[in-house]
């Protein structure tokens, strides 16, 4: 290179160097503004952020389903939603034990019932000592392992003293394993489709030692010869399936029962026609539906009824029998309830109402 060039390029730099300081000076004062307003948001304190951890907990039990619908493991009003947040959400979800005391768990997708089966046994160990609000329901595949169900009660059997609100759905075998102490349980929803091929030598006694147990619901079908529940002191009953027979033998045991719906089946052969009366005398509200068409057996049933103090009553008009008058007449000795609702009546409305002149009459066809 030609001295010439050198003397060139050399008086470049130095005019480059010139123009870097001048450039420079004037980004010194943006970055020092950049890092000013950088550091305002690392001291910036979202409001919510600032709440006493106790308020931002009463906040996050706002946000999940209320009883008795119960929040799902995963979705977006899971407690496991509040992870996502921020660390600071997550610590209050973790030492807030009533969010993790209530949850609803489904086995149908059985490539997930190990994970399901961690999350109950994570779930009920972040509930603390609260009283617990679980739905467990096992969906019948032919191609699962049904022993993942036994896992899962097994698990709740590990809390029995803190169940409050409970749904079970599994097979029998399952569903006699339990036992203990329930001195928070209050209402129990109970089922199956399962039943044993084998009938066993005696029903299985179920929630013998729970005190506080008032309301029953008998989901799915649901056998009073193969379990036994404490009957004396259930006040509302509800049963979405069952026999004839069925229903007099849970009835004759309900001494305290003050509300009751429930539907009768008709597959099975008829309910023999001389029934002994069934005194309800604390019965203060019947709703009594059927599926398909009434047999003989059914009214018969009906028929049977005493309820003295029945305030309210809905009742498919078929269980009357050919004289319905008659036989609310017979079915209420102290009186027709003060509210009635008779549906796929065939009896017109002004034949009631001249019998019961004083009730609330609601008759449909």
């Amino acid at each position: 290179m030609a001295s010439s060039a050198l003397a060139a390029t050399r008086a470049r730099i130095a005019q480059l160097d010139v123009e870097i300081e001048r450039l420079q000076r004037l980004l010194d004062p943006l970055l020092a503004e950049r890092d000013k307003c950088q550091q305002t948001i690392v001291d910036y304190k979202y409001p919510i952020l600032t709440l006493p951890a106790e308020i931002a907990s009463e906040i996050f039990l706002q946000f999940i389903p209320s009883y008795p619908e119960r929040p799902s493991f995963w979705g977006f009003q899971s407690p496991s939603f509040l992870f996502q947040i921020c660390r600071q959400w997550r610590d209050v979800a973790l030492t807030t034990p009533a969010l993790w005391s209530t949850m609803e768990l489904v086995l149908e997708l059985s490539g997930y019932h190990a994970q399901q089966l961690d999350l109950l046994k994570i779930w009920l160990e972040r509930s603390g000592g609260c009283g617990l609000s679980i739905r467990l329901e096992y969906i019948e595949d032919e191609d699962d392992d049904i022993g993942i169900i036994g896992e899962c009660v097994d698990a709740l059997l590990c809390h029995v003293s803190r169940w409050q609100d409970m749904e079970i759905i599994a097979p029998f075998e399952d569903l006699r394993k339990i036992a203990g102490s329930m001195p928070l349980l209050r209402s129990v929803t109970i089922g199956t489709e399962c039943w044993p091929d084998v009938l066993p030598e005696a029903p299985a006694a179920l929630f013998t030692n729970a005190p506080a147990l008032k309301h029953v619901v008998l989901a799915k079908t649901f056998n009073p010869f193969l379990v036994a529940l404490p009957w004396s002191q259930v006040t509302t009953l509800e049963a979405q399936a069952l026999y004839a027979r069925e229903a007099i033998e849970i009835l004759r045991h309900t001494t305290v029962l003050e509300d009751c719906a429930v539907t009768i089946h008709n597959g099975q052969p008829s309910t023999a026609s001389s029934i002994p009366p069934l005194p309800l005398r604390s019965l203060g509200s019947l709703r009594l539906q059927s599926v398909a068409g009434i047999t003989d057996g059914m009214c018969q049933f009906f028929k049977a009824l005493r309820l003295p103090v029945l305030q309210t009553l809905s009742v498919r008009e078929a269980f009357l029998g050919l004289d319905p008058v008659a036989t609310l007449s017979a079915v209420c000795p102290n009186g027709c309830p003060q509210e009635i609702e008779i549906f796929h009546a065939r009896t017109p409305q002004e034949v009631y109402a001249g019998a019961f002149p004083l009730a609330s009459l609601t008759v449909l066809s």
